[in-house]
């Protein structure tokens, strides 16, 4: 028990870590002086649209904001629309720095890659994007985020997230999900598909998972310090500690897998 405990919170900050290298800007402005607040605030709205055809996959890197992503059924299409916005000191101080602050998107070979750029040393500004994306349904969407919301709805491939501080939401998915997020809480209703997998991971929170009364799974939930509890759920050959709870959901096709920390674990049938 405390040697898988142990890897989860290793490869969570691991995520983490590799989160905020990943995102993070070769520009500096090292040179500046560092302000006071954030009440000044200088904003810009955004729109790309990417037309699928041989990708595959979206995969966004950001930093601050709030994410939601929504699979459409017949869309051909990827829409990205935000807004991008820095706070500072004065209104001029935040329109010089609004510019350091990008949201790109570049396609490489079946991937639609959506980034967040900013000044690595920020002197105390808040520089902020925040991301609605609209996408066809049977793209599968991965997500590196450090700070935020993040909201993936009716997505039908598999859907990934690597989140620091925040709460990860998500609802009406029909796909294997992966779920590794150090502080917040993980609120997620997946149908299951066959051999599939739903592997949510947290440090201090936590989790809700809603799935349809017919999954087939393995199933196992650890916690160190907190609660695990099911309802709704046929739960065969269960094995139940004060940490952990095991047993066969079904004929045991798929794998679900909750681990958390510090935090509670539910569980409920639909």
């Amino acid at each position: 028990m405390k040697d898988s405990i142990t890897k989860l919170v290793f490869l969570v900050l691991l995520a983490a870590s590799f989160i905020c290298v990943a995102c993070s800007s070769d520009k500096s402005v090292d040179s500046d002086d560092d302000v006071n607040n954030t009440d000044f605030v200088a904003r810009e709205s955004f729109s790309f649209r990417v037309d699928v055809t041989t990708h595959s996959r979206l995969r966004l890197e950001a930093i601050t904001g709030s994410i939601t992503i929504t699979g459409e059924p017949e869309s051909d299409s990827v829409l990205i629309t935000g807004e991008r916005r820095v706070g500072s000191e004065s209104t001029q101080d935040a329109e010089a720095h609004l510019p350091l602050l990008q949201a790109s998107v570049q396609e490489i070979g079946n991937e639609i890659y959506v980034k967040t750029t900013q000044p690595d040393q920020t002197h105390g500004r808040s520089y902020v994007v925040d991301y609605t994306i609209t996408l066809p349904e049977d793209l599968e969407v991965s997500v590196n985020h450090v700070t935020g919301l993040v909201s993936i709805e009716s997505v039908n491939n598999g859907v990934s997230v690597n989140h620091v501080t925040g709460q990860v939401l998500l609802d009406e998915i029909s796909s294997s999900a992966l779920v590794n997020l150090v502080t917040g809480e993980i609120e997620a209703e997946v149908t299951l598909p066959e051999d599939g997998t739903i592997n949510l991971n947290l440090v201090t929170g936590n989790i809700e998972l809603d799935i349809p009364q017919n999954t087939s799974a393995e199933f196992s939930a650890k916690v160190v310090t907190g609660n695990i509890s099911m309802s709704n759920l046929v739960l065969q050959n269960q094995v139940s500690t004060p940490g952990s709870l095991t047993g066969r959901l079904g004929s045991g096709q798929g794998t679900i897998s909750l681990n958390v920390v510090t935090g509670s674990i539910s569980v409920q049938g639909f």
